[in-house]
């Protein structure tokens, strides 16, 4: 066959041949998306913040992640092999934006093919504000009576106050912190316990884990005739707990 007849064949109602060839693939593909399986999980929402702004509003913390793929491709992909954060290092301007959810694969997620990852939210609405820190004092929240004939003569929170963190709205509008409720009940003696702030703003982190000493000393009360200055413990008197606070 020379080159003149093979040209002929080619453009011969090539056409139609061009309209087959394409109907071919696009059945091909459908066929091939048809036999691919999904799988769902959940998957907490990384943040890579900047070093001078964060979030100054709740927002989800997972995500819906999506899987599309052959099965024995998709199903040993470890769940903490598809990453899933926003990136806020591009923004240097306080404001409201729609921070776009990215997705990074790792480990057993790379080289599967297909493999196709979708995500549910795509973007997340962010208030963006100046990342500040701040003293705030902190109180003790006490409740219950000490034993009859007994009184709470001193009291100390240990540090009195605590460095917090958050974005420059939140932190302003924090005046103090609390401690968790601290029982006097049936008490009688000097006591000293570590307790819990209560921090309900998930927008702020309290550094030096979030705890504090209260001291208490729990004495007599004192009755005409009686020595009436300072602590007595033990027959002696004396400051509490060492030192005078």
């Amino acid at each position: 066959m020379n080159r003149k007849k093979l040209l002929s064949l080619i453009y011969d109602k090539w056409p139609v041949k061009v309209l087959s060839l394409t109907a071919a693939l696009i059945i091909s593909v459908f066929y091939r998306m048809g036999s691919l399986e999904t799988r769902f999980f959940t998957a907490p929402l990384l943040i890579e913040s900047s070093e001078t702004l964060i979030p100054a509003n709740s927002f989800a913390t997972s995500v819906r992640v999506s899987l599309r793929g052959e099965d024995d491709g998709i199903q040993p992909i470890l769940e903490e092999d598809i990453e899933v954060y926003i990136d806020l290092g591009r923004y240097i301007n306080e404001g409201t934006y729609k921070v776009p959810v990215q997705i990074r694969k790792k480990g057993s997620a790379l080289g599967v093919e297909p493999l196709e990852i979708s995500v549910l939210p795509i973007e997340i609405l962010l208030d963006l504000e100046q990342k500040v820190t701040k003293n705030i004092p902190v109180f003790p929240v006490i409740r219950g009576t000490v034993e009859e004939d007994y009184e709470l003569t001193y009291q100390a929170v240990i540090p009195a106050s605590v460095v917090a963190e958050g974005p420059r709205s939140v932190i302003e509008s924090q005046i103090e912190f609390n401690t968790e409720t601290i029982n006097l009940d049936r008490r009688y003696d000097n006591f000293s316990l570590m307790i819990n702030i209560i921090n309900e703003n998930p927008l702020i982190t309290i550094h030096g884990g979030g705890m504090v000493e209260f001291r208490g000393a729990i004495n007599r009360r004192i009755r005409e005739g009686q020595i009436n200055n300072n602590t007595v413990w033990n027959n002696e008197i004396e400051f509490p707990f060492g030192e005078e606070q």
